[in-house]
């Protein structure tokens, strides 16, 4: 049996076809169109969660991507793309890159206030990683790509940028302590789309609640920095009070950060870095600098106590120097490796390979001290005890220059010099938000 409305169509379509209006067949078809969308989109979460409060979801977002790698100031272009609400085929990776909307149970939507930039995005840039990465951003077909050599306009398009800092928009069913209008920070994964967009989606492990005390671009400067420090210390944390650590490279953003954690730890902090460099690595904790340009650099480490930890943030020794200046059961731990350069290189197999070889043998060559290679992890409860910390007054964000989002070449190109003095941030959405701090009476320490 028809149902009624149907009825009423058609009889609606009889009298058209009847008088032979093809004007009238046409208003009807396009009235009914109307309606459908109307009745799909005006659904209780719509008008509950977005109409009502105040959020709505957006439909075109502007971004900094790639479409090749290469120089940044030849190959960035900002562009403006539908972030894609409808269903999008799993073949079609071009569209699912880009696509900025909550489709899983555990992500979050976020409005970009401010992102900062990192030395790994500039490489990235260049096509540091390409394999690897756009293995894992293509699962399902990486192994046919990489041996077919089919597929590889799924690289790209390509955004960049790892850190980010805004406002919630949309949360999937699976989070429940973050809602829509909560001021939140984080790093997306390095190989998922990044975050120099109006917007960007991010698993929940990536995010956790934004520093109270902190502007949106402070606190965009953070996260990759912190996140990286705490998985290279991962295994020294639990003793590091009382410890000697030395950090090679001190006034980048992974040494500024590093410094204030350890000293927040209760750890000894040495540090190499350029005369210019060690008033400000002084200023924030570090107990002694070495300046790596003097002819008796390494005659004065010798001197010194030796350490139990030697964190080479720069990639500037080896675990074969590190062991000169370490206790016989200190570790060292490197953020420079092998593991994209070999795959760029050699493939995923061989590179892996080639790397796993490398790995094995300086552990054997170094016997007696722990050594490992460290990287970037998503890690929320990491981040919450740094929006803790940084609450507390212990750590403070070091932030060399803020670029408005017109200028994102002109941030890499500061990036790229090696110069830096912390980080660089870009104020993405330039609304008084990315710049403005809760009121201290506002503020609750927990």
């Amino acid at each position: 049996m028809l149902k009624p409305r149907l009825k009423v169509w058609l009889h609606q379509f009889r009298n058209i076809h009847s008088s032979c209006s093809m004007s009238g067949l046409k208003k009807l078809f396009d009235s009914k169109i109307q309606q459908a969308k109307s009745e799909r989109n005006d659904t209780f979460q719509n008008w509950a969660e977005f109409e009502n409060r105040g959020f709505r979801k957006p439909e075109y977002m502007t971004c900094w991507l790639i479409e090749q790698y290469g120089n940044p100031n030849k190959v960035l272009k900002r562009d403006t793309i539908n972030v894609g609400y409808g269903k999008v085929n799993s073949i079609d990776a071009r569209a699912s890159q880009l696509r900025q909307a909550v489709t899983r149970p555990n992500e979050i939507l976020v409005k970009v206030h401010a992102a900062s930039l990192n030395p790994i995005d500039v490489k990235m840039c260049q096509g540091y990683g390409h394999n690897l990465l756009n293995f894992r951003r293509n699962t399902v077909f990486g192994t046919i790509n990489k041996f077919t050599n089919l597929g590889h306009e799924n690289e790209f398009p390509l955004v960049l940028g790892r850190d980010f800092s805004g406002t919630v928009l949309d949360v999937g069913s699976g989070v429940f302590d973050i809602v829509p209008g909560d001021e939140v920070f984080g790093a997306q994964d390095i190989h998922r789309t990044g975050t120099l967009a109006d917007y960007v989606c991010v698993d929940l492990q990536s995010v956790s609640h934004k520093p109270r005390t902190l502007s949106h671009v402070e606190a965009a400067s953070v996260p990759y920095v912190a996140l990286t420090t705490l998985s290279a210390l991962s295994g020294f944390l639990k003793v590091a009070e009382g410890k000697r650590v030395l950090l090679l490279g001190g006034s980048g953003g992974i040494g500024t950060f590093a410094i204030q954690y350890l000293k927040a730890k209760g750890s000894y902090v040495g540090v190499t870095c350029n005369k210019t460099a060690s008033k400000l690595c002084m200023s924030l904790g570090a107990d002694q600098c070495f300046d790596y340009t003097s002819p008796d650099y390494e005659k004065l480490l010798l001197e010194e106590p030796r350490f139990d930890f030697v964190f080479d943030i720069v990639g500037a020794q080896s675990p074969d120097w590190a062991r000169h200046f370490l206790q016989t059961d200190g570790s060292y731990s490197s953020l420079v490796h092998p593991i994209l350069e070999n795959t760029d290189n050699m493939g995923i197999v061989l590179g892996l390979s080639a790397s796993l070889g490398s790995y094995m043998k300086s552990c054997l060559l170094n016997r007696g001290n722990k050594f490992s290679w460290s990287y970037f992890q998503v890690d929320r409860i990491g981040l919450l005890e740094v929006a803790k910390m940084i609450d507390n007054g212990l750590i403070n964000p070091v932030v060399q220059k803020v670029f408005d989002y017109d200028n994102v070449p002109a941030a890499f190109d500061l990036v790229s010099s090696g110069k830096c003095k912390g980080k660089v941030v870009i104020n993405v959405s330039g609304s008084p938000e990315a710049t403005t701090k809760d009121s201290a009476e506002t503020i609750i320490h927990l």
